[in-house]
């Protein structure tokens, strides 16, 4: 027996096109519900760009020759050891970044090419350049750290490829412009003192590079207060979301000049 009031045991009635009301199955009505809460997917930022990241150095007991550019037969030695600082490595460092870097990369939905993933490695400079060009890269940006005789000396700089021994000229300009983007991204995620955007035209990378390549050098190893920072998880935290932010930065000014 039904009191007054009680509702159809189905979800609601419809109104027909004449006015009248017929009832709503159960199998429509789900229907119906799915269909409501479909959203439209929002495209994540590096939807469709290829990225090289390149943490630099390696572990490895080879002993190599590597090409310094296109145009000569001149070598030097490919596999060297990088700087230190007091608990950690250089290689160590890199690598460290590299791996949240990907990730927060992969996030914003960009593929990743990886030159390493592994402390032990046999990738020259000259071998991850070909691999960045391989894979069609639309940016290769190459992580390291830097050192000098002098403690007191600190902070980041950007280095970008410059030079008529380039194997492409095209990748000057939008290297310069990635460049910029991510030292100021990477600045203000950090606080670190901004040393400059630097040309360079001596480093196997660049020289054979096809495609848009940046080299960071994120801090002295060498500074005792510098260094000490960039052992801490929190930092290294700091500078893959600084160059994370100043990519996404870079490939949105592309999009709005295309």
């Amino acid at each position: 027996m039904c009191l007054s009031g009680c509702a159809f045991s189905l979800k609601q009635k419809t109104e027909s096109v004449s006015g009248q009301t017929e009832p709503v199955s159960s199998q429509q009505q789900v229907k119906q519900d799915e269909q409501e809460m479909v959203q439209p997917e929002k495209n994540l930022p590096l939807e469709g760009k290829v990225i090289c990241v390149d943490p630099g150095h390696e572990v490895t007991n080879l002993r190599e020759q590597e090409p310094i550019n296109p145009y000569s037969s001149e070598t030097k030695e490919a596999f060297v050891g990088g700087t230190t600082g007091k608990n950690q490595t250089e290689e160590q460092l890199n690598l460290s970044v590299g791996l949240k870097l990907q990730a927060l990369l992969e996030k914003q939905g960009a593929t990743i090419v990886m030159t390493r993933t592994t402390h032990e490695s046999d990738m020259t400079s000259y071998k991850r350049a070909k691999l960045a060009n391989e894979k069609q890269a639309d940016l290769c940006i190459r992580i390291h750290a830097d050192g000098s005789t002098d403690s007191s000396v600190h902070g980041m700089s950007m280095l970008v490829p410059y030079g008529e021994q380039l194997a492409s000229q095209s990748i000057v300009e939008p290297s310069r412009l990635a460049g910029e983007y991510v030292l100021t991204a990477a600045i203000k995620a950090t606080g670190a003192k901004n040393n400059g955007i630097v040309q360079r035209s001596d480093l196997t990378g660049f020289n054979f590079a096809e495609v848009p390549t940046i080299l960071i050098e994120m801090g002295f190893m060498s500074n005792p207060e510098e260094d000490a920072l960039m052992e801490t998880k929190s930092y290294q935290d700091q500078l893959a979301q600084g160059v994370c932010d100043g990519i996404i930065a870079y490939f949105s000014d592309q999009k709005n000049n295309e």
